[in-house]
């Protein structure tokens, strides 16, 4: 079984993408072309609107205890709502040396938010690729060109609710942007590639459940290995779900949705994440120097960071002096934001996800239309045509005075 060398462009990874796990939703049913034009579009949400005076967040961190009791992240969530998190590392894999989970959930557990660990996936071109599916003797998961569906069901929703009585994948579709949802954490800039939305069913304790598990996949990393040969990876991230009991779930997405993009990342985590690595990738050299082979390189390389644990703990203080600096400005920053604050993002996260964006009629009626349409029209009566053609007037094909509608502000 051929084993991979060390994956130089993995340390290239931008560090969120090992702690980013977030929550997004919304079923959204393309709108109808401008043949279409009966549909009548969806009202404007105010349920959260509604409940907005009554919701008050604390924070929510996640906790490396391996590393210093650093705050890995934190999440705004409602001061009733409990959560558990989980910060594992294991020093021989070198795709994704950390594997993070946090559960967020009601108080009588009805309603949750899960995050799972980034999945790294890589192989060889096929002329060299020998190896079984499956984890690697480094770390990372060998599955040559695995799809977006088949990794999130297999590796995810699998592994996490495959005990469940009555599982059902429902289907999937695919989130356009993923990332750009949650910008705040990504400091460098979104990347680029694919996102999806897997909807399952199941039974849970009697009750019915319905969640939706979320992933991205950036685009596909081709490294030349030499010798006429290459390494691919192509990781998995912001892999996350929400879900409820008893058909509830569609109530809870503006909650949910403010929750998930209140993420921060502590950059003091982020740099320890950055040693780590760099420890990593100079262990495992100087131990291939020594005429070790890959797989004792690894163990070599695990048991050195091991033994320089301690050392390096000992030269976090000023990063974590100043990471609880910024964690005490943040945590007030929750508890003193306002109310109209809550709405507008859960406004805005609701509209993104679900493609839509508030338009108003010639009555000054506000109405959700599909965002993917630069332009509506409407006869001020419940009947709608959508066009990307700017020429287009609804006029000269159907009867009724149809006007175009504006954005709501």
């Amino acid at each position: 079984m051929k084993n991979f060398g060390i994956p130089r462009s993995a340390m290239c990874i931008p560090v969120v993408l090992v702690i980013v796990n977030l929550a997004c939703s919304g079923q959204k049913t393309p709108a109808a072309a401008a043949s279409k034009a009966g549909a009548t579009a969806k009202a404007a949400p105010s349920a959260a609107k509604d409940a907005a005076p009554k919701t008050k967040f604390k924070p929510f961190e996640v906790v490396d205890q391996q590393q210093g009791n650093l705050t890995v992240s934190r999440f705004a969530i409602p001061e009733d709502w409990k959560g558990t998190s989980r910060v594992v590392w294991n020093y021989r894999d070198f795709y994704s040396p950390v594997r993070i989970n946090a559960r967020l959930e009601s108080p009588d557990g009805s309603s949750w938010m899960e995050f799972y660990p980034l999945e790294f996936f890589l192989w060889l071109d096929p002329m060299h690729d020998r190896t079984p599916i499956g984890p690697g003797s480094l770390g990372g998961i060998h599955h040559p060109n695995i799809s977006l569906p088949e990794a999130l069901g297999r590796y995810v929703v699998a592994r996490n609710r495959g005990q469940m009585k009555g599982l059902r994948i429902l289907g999937y579709r695919p989130v356009n942007d993923l990332p750009k949802v949650f910008s705040r954490a990504f400091k460098q800039g979104t990347p680029e590639g694919q996102g999806i939305c897997m909807r399952v069913q199941y039974e849970m304790n009697g009750s019915p459940v319905d969640e939706e598990f979320y992933a991205f996949m950036p685009k596909l990393v081709t490294i030349p290995a030499g010798q006429g040969w290459a390494e691919y990876h192509h990781p998995m991230m912001l892999v996350h779900s929400i879900g409820a009991k008893s058909g509830k779930l569609e109530s809870v997405r503006p909650l949910l949705g403010f929750m998930a993009s209140s993420l921060e990342i502590n950059p003091a985590w982020s740099e320890r994440l950055q040693q780590v690595q760099k420890m990593q990738t100079d262990y495992y050299n100087r131990a291939l120097a020594q005429g070790y082979a890959q797989i004792q390189a690894a163990g070599e390389m695990s048991r050195a960071i091991s033994a320089q644990n301690d050392r390096f703990l000992q030269n976090i203080d000023s990063n974590l002096a100043a990471s609880r600096a910024r964690e005490n400005a943040a945590r007030s920053s929750y508890n003193s934001g306002s109310n109209d604050d809550f709405y507008k993002s859960t406004d805005n996260f609701d509209q993104y996800i679900r493609g839509t964006e508030h338009m108003q009629d010639q009555y000054g009626q506000v109405t959700d239309q599909d965002s993917s349409y630069s332009y509506h029209w409407t006869d001020g009566f419940g009947r709608y045509v959508h066009s990307n053609d700017q020429n287009f007037d609804p006029n000269q094909y159907l009867t009724g005075n149809y006007q175009q509608m504006t954005p709501a502000r």
